[in-house]
């Protein structure tokens, strides 16, 4: 690993960028109210809502995070002052934290931020928990809590319509980073001596992981549409749409260039063919790494990298097994090296033009697609349904069950942190918190990371204290503290919580100097508050495979709908026998409808992916007598992603067979709908029939005759007969994948509904 160009794009990614508002948005009240007034408690409790609000600050639409930090700012300003009026009385503070609890955990029901507009606010209740208030002082306090919230708000949303742009290109950079290691995974399954599975594994993880910064970038992207000025769209706005596009088809080719890796492997071993295919993607990646890092940067991409040598190369290779007969011997095998060969050469030539769109000193004027109000339904919607919450109140709720597990926990945490000597009950209570999830492997992860990044950051911390004893160092040690914890919570939990550590620690030294006794009173308090979540996430579980069901069945729809889009849309122009016939108004849709709804359903069979995906590897971290269905589910991940692949492959093939052969093949259509058949029945739960293997065998024979067929008539040039027999092999490995996938599908019994 390239260690130096990591922290390059570390220190200018978003998240740098975000923790560095993040930590001055925060900090600036009470260094204020410190400095300039000389209230320090003043500036701790403004800090606090700020904070609070703070939580709310991810990466996203800026319309919707403004108003998510106002909304916060609210509900915080009522919790605190209810928990204010309520430490009159110590029953009347442990009901009222239980009742408070239990309702703001309640809100993740609305999915999208309202777990962190939850844990926000249950942040601001349980810092007022230490409290003596009289009403009037409850008020106040509360308001102060308020001033911070909109404080914060307002800073953070001046600061992002400030950078709105940049905010965009560190969205667009993620995307293509996310791209990058997607193209790495793919590299893999040309080294030899790589295991497939664990390159199946690595390749699902990437593949999630594009799929997530695709839908953050494209929340963004199509959000802030180019607009016309004076008559022309804004060329910065064309730059940055053009570039996500790119990286949407980019991506879109190497799942394409899904191939038959047993069979290459077998075929060509570790010949040069594999590692110059290796090589090329590798390089094709650190140029595409390169793009993104000029993105970051504002400046033209280096052009150092050149691939020429590894496509000559490749192209020499083919050619000679041309020569040597390999079509003849080994058709299926010589159609995979030249297919995988034409689409990463197709990636290789968009990377370029990627490269000259990005570095050209004349911005681009035209969009890579029609922009119009069409695009929006790209979007997913944010919605709330005020009413949900009251459907979610019965057991059946996963939502309703981690609401029951939290309030218990934080009832207990309360009552501990006020019993047991050297404790601190808002910190047990904080701690509490901050680890329990509504997943039990989340909690548990959490838990760990949390125990063992506070350990480190008191280590750190008391070294720090210990050999350093000017107070301005330490003060930048611990803004820097803030800085790197905002930064990488995110994405490194584990490094946030030790910087987290560090800045309190560090904190209250610098406000108590010489008081060591805090360190330890922390570290009590955090292995009380770890220790009941983890108790606490055994109650009421809510075990991941009762979810899994439903992603299953909405997965294989997805495919379905996907398949049925490439066909239709390599169908629909003409009439004959095809899936066009099914589809209501097919023939008059037009060129860019059906486009449209192509890329629509590419876009939800990746997402249903990622969900099975982030599900399968939630279930995984789970007790072992909780994980159900694991190698068929495991291969169904990987069939379906194989599926999808060939799908994408076959869809531009489909087209030009349809333009070529108006009246279509009747075993491409028997084919076809073989697959969609089999995903059909897979949503089902029906387990194929016993001579589904042979069915699937005659309809292989019979493309086969098709390619024959075509062949022999002379009617068609020598190429449109190579596209005929790569589509022939796409539709047969569409049929062996679909095959498998409704066997696993039929071996699942997992819950349908929730």
């Amino acid at each position: 690993m390239r260690y130096s160009k990591e922290i390059e794009k570390f220190l200018y990614s978003q998240y740098f960028f975000g923790g560095l508002r993040a930590a001055i948005g925060v900090s600036l009240p009470a260094v204020l109210c410190l400095v300039v007034f000389h209230q320090a408690d003043l500036g701790f409790t403004i800090a606090t809502g700020a904070l609070g609000a703070c939580v709310v600050d991810m990466p996203g639409p800026l319309k919707y995070k403004h108003n998510e930090m106002l909304v916060c700012s609210v509900l915080g300003f009522l919790s605190a002052l209810a928990t204010g009026l309520a430490t009159v009385n110590i029953f009347a503070l442990w009901a009222t934290i239980v009742a408070l609890t239990f309702v703001l955990s309640l809100t993740v029901v609305y999915g999208n931020r309202w777990p962190q507009i939850s844990f926000a606010t249950l942040f601001m209740m349980v810092m007022t928990l230490e409290e003596h208030f009289t009403p009037a002082q409850a008020l106040i306090n509360a308001s102060w809590i308020l001033l911070g919230g909109l404080w914060y708000t307002y800073w953070a949303t001046l600061i992002s319509q400030w950078q709105a742009h940049r905010i965009e290109k560190q969205a667009l950079a993620e995307n293509v980073f996310a791209c990058a290691d997607y193209l790495l995974a793919r590299a893999n399954f040309y080294d030899i001596d790589a295991n497939l599975d664990a390159c199946y594994d690595i390749l699902v993880e990437k593949q999630t992981a594009a799929v997530e910064m695709q839908d953050a970038a494209r929340a963004i992207v199509l959000r802030n549409l180019p607009k016309l000025r004076r008559g022309k769209l804004d060329p910065r706005r064309v730059t940055l749409f053009n570039l996500f596009i790119n990286t949407v088809d980019l991506h879109e080719l190497f799942v394409g260039a899904h191939t038959d890796y047993p069979l290459m492997r077998s075929t060509f071993g570790n010949g040069d063919l594999m590692l110059f295919f290796r090589d090329l993607i590798r390089k094709a990646a650190s140029d595409l790494e390169e793009i993104g890092l000029a993105v970051l940067q504002n400046r033209r991409p280096d052009s150092r990298i050149n691939v020429k040598a590894e496509i000559r190369a490749i192209e020499y290779e083919i050619e000679l097994m041309r020569k040597q007969g390999l079509p003849e011997r080994n058709p299926e095998a010589y159609a995979a090296a030249s297919a995988s060969f034409r689409r990463i050469w197709s990636a290789v030539r968009m990377i370029d033009k990627m490269k000259k769109t990005v570095g050209s000193d004349t911005p681009a004027v035209q969009t890579a697609v029609r922009v119009d109000h069409t695009l929006m339904r790209f979007l997913s919607g944010r919605r709330v349904p005020l009413p949900q919450i009251f459907s979610n109140l019965t057991m059946a709720s996963p939502s309703f069950r981690h609401a029951l597990r939290v309030t218990i926990a934080v009832a207990l945490g309360f009552w501990l942190g006020r019993l047991l000597p050297l404790t601190n009950a808002y910190w047990i209570v904080m701690t509490t918190l901050i680890i329990m999830k509504p997943g039990y492997s989340l909690t548990k992860q959490r838990n760990t990371q949390r125990i063992v990044g506070t350990a480190i950051g008191c280590a750190a911390s008391l070294a720090l204290i210990w050999f350093v004893k000017a107070p301005p160092v330490l003060l930048v040690f611990m803004f820097a503290s803030m800085v790197m914890s905002y930064s990488l919570l995110l994405f490194n939990y584990a490094a946030s919580v030790v910087f987290t550590s560090s800045y309190v620690l560090l904190l209250f030294h610098l406000l108590a100097p010489g008081n060591m006794r805090i360190i330890g009173e922390r570290a009590i308090d955090t292995f009380v508050g770890c220790a009941l979540a983890i108790a606490a996430s055994h109650l009421f579980p809510y075990w991941e495979y009762r979810l899994m069901g439903k992603l299953v069945t909405e997965m294989l729809a997805a495919t379905r709908q996907y398949l049925e889009s490439a066909w239709w849309w390599g169908n629909a122009p003409r009439g004959g026998t095809n899936a066009a016939a099914a589809q209501p108004g097919a023939q008059a849709a037009s060129a860019d409808e059906r486009d449209f709804r192509y890329r629509l359903a590419r876009k939800n069979v990746h997402i249903a992916f990622a969900n099975l995906a982030q599900a399968f590897r939630r279930m995984m971290l789970e007790p072992k007598a909780q994980q159900r269905f694991v190698p068929e589910l495991n291969d169904l991940l990987v069939q379906s992603h194989v599926l999808a692949a060939h799908i994408t492959a076959a869809a531009p093939l489909l087209r030009e067979m349809a333009e070529r052969e108006p009246d279509g093949s009747q075993a491409l259509q028997r084919a076809l709908s073989a697959v969609r058949e089999n995903l059909t029945l897979a949503q089902t739960g029906d387990a194929p029939p016993v001579d589904q293997a042979e069915t699937t065998k005659q309809l292989t024979r019979e493309l086969d005759a098709m390619v024959v067929e075509i062949e022999r008539a002379g009617t068609q040039p020598a190429e449109f007969i190579g596209e005929i027999k790569l589509l022939a092999l796409q539709c047969k490995q569409m049929l062996a994948a679909s095959f498998l996938i409704r066997k696993d599908a039929g071996a699942i019994r997992l819950p349908a509904q929730p």
